[in-house]
């Protein structure tokens, strides 16, 4: 009855003609006939009884929402005057419109907006897009399009047609004209050198296709070359090349052409893929490389390849990332961008314990007194030129009494000209505390430095270029926060994609995934595979807004000479006891995975962590214990192994650095070595930032110690450290960039002979799994970045419960015994 009566209510409150259509659902029915579908006529007649199966719960008072009806009041109020002038002006990149009429305005309006727009089945709309013009109110929309003065053009027009005089506000053409030239060389391609295969060169080169393949993937029945068919390509001027299929011409990279080809290769050679903004832009790159001398920057920032990098970045007009290798010179880098550059303010956001190192670094290439480190309230009342903070205080609140929103990130907000993030990496997770602060601080220009720009998956490279080049814009499309911009939004935005969406779907490969995952790209649950969902796409889109430089290239090998590192894996054979521990913790934690899958039940990621975690510590620091498990008293076979090469490596009068997660191992490792009479130094953080970096400088850096004992997170970035002549990994990362930056710690430009690098792995445990992870990681990193080819792209990418299964059926086989007996009897072998 109560629904019957609400609906009553619905129906006479509608005003105005048309129709109104009402579903009411129950939560199930006794039959399949059980059901009412009645047409209303006679809103005076009781509406039938519906016999509906509701809850013993209470509601509040329903309320209908309306997709399509807005019944608020009027939209426009402004009075009718006849005056038809619509003035034309921006606010950022928003086009305003201005009126004097309420009916001229109601007109134009409804001529640009056209209609109100919902999400279709299966489409998730950006947010703000309600009508199909919205892309006729955004400037950036003009600038992708093929002629944006004839597009703009064509605004006017619609707003004439629809009974407007229209007029550009002062200064519009000008500001239109000159954002059009800063995305047109926001969006070309930085100077890159690759080590690829020596084809491009040639004039003409012939490729054999490796798999069937639609020559225009967004044009249905489109023209098919098939495996195996070979193809002639045409180098034209602009460096991409031509080919003809039935009679029609289409235009390639070199790099779809090495993706989907086999050619014939020359011996392999560095190559200039682009040839940068210093060449297309030769005037203003002189004028700038003038005043370098001018400033004297070349007598400390002298090795020629940075001067030019430091050249090409500030032709960026929004930024840029900096993805030097480590060893070639960011932090002077750093320096020089804001110098050069001309602003007033400058700010370089740094880690914590990093502060000093780079103020160090800063006080090598100028007085002291030009930089000023941020650490209190004060420090913000008068700004220097360059000004130095940490990232932990950039979101710290100024006054945690007065206002807790109020940060130092708030109050340094529009005073930055130029700002430059230092181990930008974490800028990954645009939803982090620590990127909300960045994003608040509204720098004009903003530049990341990292060696390691993909942090993890190649997805995490987002909100690097995202923050540096723009978000959703004509020279950076994929919008973290807005829609992937195309040229068909001055049509309708009716089939628009959020720029996550589309970003995912270019480049992400998973296997399942939550929805809380897809909305974000960085919470939720989900199985993703490491690899790149579309490599020669991947490689476009980075080109404008990476600088990368690899210490190996030949422009830069004229100053840095570093001999590749050897690497050693040296796989131990499991103790009895600790087997077994570590093969209940696996098994516990398989089986609770496949329950979970099975069931359907929503992940967890919390709980999935927290019992990885237990798996890592069953592995590699089983002393620590395991809850429903327990926990080992005995020293497990790699920590003897670890210890016995740390002691001979002291033997030979040398040092190592070795890493490991855990600062239990840490200290665990320590004392055995100091009673073998080995002496090193802790390096974690449980130890102050002050006494640890002192400890490193005087007793490793300058003294007797043979070893330095860190966990990942405190040693792995910011110290250089070339007196190492071992580093070891007690365990394995699951992120590549993680090992190779502590790798990188001891492989630096003045170090002296070669670098050894030892790993320490449990055959068949969380080790075998980690390194795979790494490796794929690693392959997609220089796949993307540093055009390598695949080596693991085929490669089946195995999951952790998949190499468990398969560890025990290799101990089943060679025993002889069933996989289930073999597993069973492993743990009870303690």
């Amino acid at each position: 009855m109560g629904a019957c009566s609400t609906c009553q209510r619905a129906l006479s409150g509608r005003k105005g003609g048309g129709r109104t259509s009402i579903a009411v659902f129950a939560r199930f029915r006794m039959r399949a006939s059980d059901f009412v579908r009645q047409t209303v006529s006679d809103l005076t007649q009781a509406l039938p009884t519906l016999e509906l199966q509701t809850e013993d719960r209470l509601y509040g008072e329903p309320w209908l929402g309306h997709q399509l009806l807005d019944d608020q009041g009027p939209a426009i109020t402004r009075p009718v005057t006849s005056q038809k002038r619509v003035r034309i002006s921006h606010d950022g990149r928003r086009i305003v419109l201005g009126f004097d009429c309420g009916f001229v305005e109601a007109m134009v309006l409804n001529r640009l907006l056209e209609r109100r727009i919902v999400s279709l089945e299966g489409q998730r709309l950006p947010r703000g897009f309600r009508y199909a013009g919205t892309g006729r109110l955004d400037l950036e929309a003009y600038l992708v399009q093929p002629d944006p003065i004839g597009a703009l053009g064509e605004l006017v027009g619609m707003v004439k047609a629809a009974g407007g005089e229209p007029e550009f506000a002062q200064g519009f053409l000008e500001h239109f004209r000159q954002r059009l030239r800063r995305s047109m060389r926001q969006a070309l391609p930085l100077r890159h050198a690759v080590w690829t295969t020596g084809v491009c060169a040639a004039d003409t080169i012939v490729g054999t296709a490796t798999k069937t393949h639609l020559v225009d993937s967004s044009v249905w029945g489109g023209p098919v070359i098939k495996a195996g068919q070979a193809v002639r390509f045409d180098r034209q001027s602009d460096g991409r090349y031509q080919y003809q299929v039935r009679d029609k011409s289409y235009v390639v990279s070199l790099d779809e052409i090495t993706t989907r080809y086999s050619v014939e290769k020359s011996a392999q050679a560095w190559e200039i893929v682009h040839e940068g903004l210093a060449t297309r832009y030769p005037g203003q790159a002189s004028r700038l490389r003038k005043r370098l001398l001018a400033l004297g920057i070349d007598r400390w920032l002298d090795w020629e390849f940075q001067q030019e990098d430091l050249v090409e970045l500030l032709l960026k007009p929004n930024g840029a990332v900096a993805a030097w290798e480590q060893g070639c010179g960011k932090s002077r880098l750093a320096a020089g961008l804001i110098l050069l550059s001309g602003v007033k303010h400058g700010l370089i956001v740094v880690e914590a314990r990093l502060i000093a190192e780079m103020g160090a670094e800063l006080e090598q290439v100028m007085p002291a007194s030009d930089v000023q480190v941020i650490q209190s309230p004060e420090d913000l009342v008068r700004l220097g030129r360059i000004n130095l903070i940490a990232y932990e205080r950039l979101r710290m609140p100024v006054d945690r009494q007065a206002s807790r929103r109020i940060t130092y990130a708030h109050r340094l907000r529009r005073r930055i000209g130029l700002l430059v993030a230092d181990e930008g990496e974490r800028l990954s997770n645009p939803a982090s505390d620590q990127s909300r602060a960045l994003w608040q601080l509204s720098a004009k220009r903003r530049y990341i430095l990292t060696g390691s720009p993909i942090a993890n998956y190649p997805r995490d490279i987002f909100g690097l270029i995202a923050f540096t080049g723009g978000d959703g814009t004509a020279a950076q499309p994929y919008g973290y926060r807005r829609g992937y911009l195309e040229a068909n939004w001055l049509a309708s935005v009716q089939h628009a994609e959020r720029g996550i969406d589309r970003f995912r779907s270019d480049f992400v490969v998973l296997e399942w995934v939550t929805w809380e995952f897809a909305e974000s790209l960085q919470d939720g649950a989900k199985r993703e595979v490491p690899k790149i969902g579309n490599l020669p796409r991947y490689r476009q889109m980075l080109a404008p807004h990476v600088k990368r430089r690899l210490v190996c290239e030949p422009d830069v090998a004229r100053y840095i000479r570093i001999e590749q590192p050897t690497v050693e894996i040296v796989e131990t054979s499991w103790d009895p006891a600790h087997l077994s521990l570590y093969l209940s913790t696996a098994d516990e934690f398989a089986q609770w995975y496949r329950e979970i899958r099975k069931d359907g039940r929503p992940n967890n990621l919390i709980a999935i962590l927290a019992r990885i975690r237990a798996v890592h510590f069953a592995a590699n620091y089983p002393q620590h214990g395991v809850d429903g498990v327990g926990g080992l008293a005995q020293l497990t076979s790699k920590q003897r192994a670890v210890i016995e090469r740390l002691e001979a490596i002291a033997g030979e009068g040398k040092q190592a650095i070795l890493f490991a997660e855990n600062p239990g191992v840490v200290n665990l490792i320590a004392s055995q070595l100091k009673a073998k009479g080995v002496e090193t130094v802790p390096f974690h953080g449980g130890i102050p930032i002050a006494k640890r970096v002192a400890d490193k400088d005087k007793r490793f850096v300058g003294g007797n110690a043979t070893g330095l004992l860190c966990t990942k997170a405190s040693g792995r970035a910011g110290y250089n450290l070339p007196n190492a002549d071992y580093v070891l990994f007690y365990d394995r990362s699951w992120t590549w960039r993680i090992e190779y930056q502590a790798m990188r710690r001891a492989l630096r430009w003045n170090r002296k002979g070669q670098l050894k690098v030892v790993y320490f792995h449990l055959p068949g445990s969380i080790d075998t799994y980690q390194d795979q992870m790494v490796a794929h990681k690693r392959d997609a990193m220089e796949a993307g970045l540093d055009w390598a080819t695949p080596e693991l792209e085929d490669e089946a990418f195995l999951h952790m419960d998949t190499l468990l299964d398969e560890f025990v059926d290799d101990l089943a086989k060679l025993h002889g015994r069933e996989a289930r007996d073999q597993r069973e009897l492993l743990k009870e072998a303690a």
